[in-house]
């Protein structure tokens, strides 16, 4: 009896082991279970966008027999009339060297946009163009809608102030909805003047367009939702479950798959990918950065939060694109006074080099209770400022527009509109104080 329980016994343990060996060697471990999976379906993120969502006028003006006034670029008037002239179809071209602008017939609706637009790129953003039909001009600045009398058409004049010269199109944008669904409510917008700015003389220097009177522009408070740096780990390194994660000596985070780098910046708001690009003379990438960025943006997360192009760089090898944060119609310029509030992509060569980002987004709606609103000064008051100046060099002034500055808070943030110049390529923030100057002030810019 007892040998009888021994080799009963003995003959479990012996097909339990082998039960046990056979588990060890089919055994597949679920990796996914080891990582923070709340992030895949974030909702925030995967948005993609297509060309024209990204590339957007920062300006709506009408012209009215010498008159101006502006439309913000959230109005849905604006976004109205942007969709119909994308996707009315381009018909006829002629580059105009003899004629000058003020021939444009008095009323004239100009679209500016923030930065000049490749002409190959800023044709790419209409629906309806013949395969074959190319832009004979670099680049796009401002684009002047108007009726063309002798054709009774409507027509597109695209204006490079750098080439000194533009092109005249002709379109199917019917000249009925023209007049009257934009033209005809010019009366109900922002009063304007034009202060003419740059280097260049004559019909080729830049206009910009300022308030009549002062602006009432609302402060707005938002919650903001983190992005987890998993989901940028799992998009940007080839073996995210290899990355190793280090502290650098200043104290920013940093994750790498022993090639890439990510580090975690500005208390861990930001995030600086780093793609090392090891050739001496990287081949040109074959489309422009602004079209690849967009793609590689797309592709690696895709948009949060309204940012829109802001401006591009091409110096051979080197080149980047950078999107700015819009909420309101305006341009958010500034985090805690650093111009940060943007998605950053370098690009050598062909592959992207850098992108840089914020790791948190703006909740959907703003907080109702924390809105108030700001009175701001005229444009003329700004512009009597800045020529109080001593140094002033109106050559150098490149924008004047009202911008948020945005201060953070854990969860929160809150955005205060101010009056901003670009000036010489460095952003400053204006601060008026009913036109009185305070002794060791530097005529209120920061």
């Amino acid at each position: 009896m007892y040998e009888n329980i021994k080799s009963g016994t003995l003959t479990f343990l012996v097909l339990l082991s082998l039960v046990l060996t056979w588990q060890i060697w089919t055994f597949q471990p679920n990796y996914a279970l080891l990582q923070d999976v709340d992030y895949v379906n974030n909702p925030n993120l995967n948005e993609e966008r297509k060309l024209s969502q990204v590339i957007v006028p920062e300006q709506l003006v009408f012209h009215v027999n010498g008159e101006h006034s502006l439309l913000n670029n959230r109005e849905p008037l604006f976004l109205e009339f942007y969709e119909q002239l994308l996707t009315s179809r381009v018909e006829e071209i002629s580059l105009m060297s003899n004629v000058t602008l003020s021939q444009v017939l008095e009323e004239t609706i100009e679209l500016v946009f923030p930065t000049k637009i490749p002409g190959d790129v800023f044709l790419s953003l209409f629906e309806n163009v013949e395969e074959d039909f190319v832009l004979p001009i670099n680049h796009v600045e401002r684009v002047l809608v108007y009726i063309n009398r002798d054709t009774d058409k409507v027509h597109y004049r695209i204006v490079s102030n750098k080439e000194q010269r533009f092109l005249d199109i002709e379109t199917s944008f019917p000249t009925s909805d023209f007049e009257e669904n934009y033209m005809a409510q010019s009366d109900e917008w922002m009063r304007a003047f034009d202060y003419s700015v740059g280097s260049q003389m004559g019909q080729w220097r830049k206009s910009l367009f300022l308030p009549e009177e002062n602006v009432n522009v609302e402060t707005i408070s938002y919650t903001v939702t983190p992005v987890s740096v998993d989901v940028f780990k799992q998009l940007l390194f080839n073996d995210p479950l290899s990355a190793k994660y280090f502290r650098q000596a200043n104290g920013d985070e940093s994750y790498t798959d022993g090639n890439r780098l990510i580090n975690i910046i500005n208390n861990g708001n930001f995030m600086d990918y780093i793609n090392p690009i090891y050739s001496e003379n990287p081949e040109r990438g074959s489309r422009n950065v602004i079209v690849s960025s967009i793609d590689f943006i797309n592709g690696h997360g895709g948009w949060t939060d309204p940012y829109l192009l802001d401006d591009w760089v091409s110096n051979e090898g080197n080149e980047e694109a950078k999107y700015r944060l819009w909420l309101n119609g305006h341009p958010v310029v500034s985090l805690g006074g650093y111009d940060v509030m943007s998605l950053h992509v370098f690009r050598t060569g062909n592959q992207t080099s850098r992108y840089i980002r914020p790791l948190f987004d703006l909740d959907q709606q703003p907080m109702e209770y924390a809105r108030t609103i700001v009175d701001l000064p005229s444009g003329h008051d700004v512009i009597n400022q800045l020529e109080q100046r001593e140094y002033f060099d109106r050559t150098l002034l490149q924008k004047i527009t009202i911008g948020y500055e945005m201060k953070k808070w854990n969860a929160f943030v809150t955005i205060e509109p101010h009056w901003y110049i670009f000036y010489d390529n460095v952003w400053q923030k204006i601060t008026l104080d009913d036109g009185k100057d305070r002794e060791g002030d530097d005529y209120g810019l920061e």
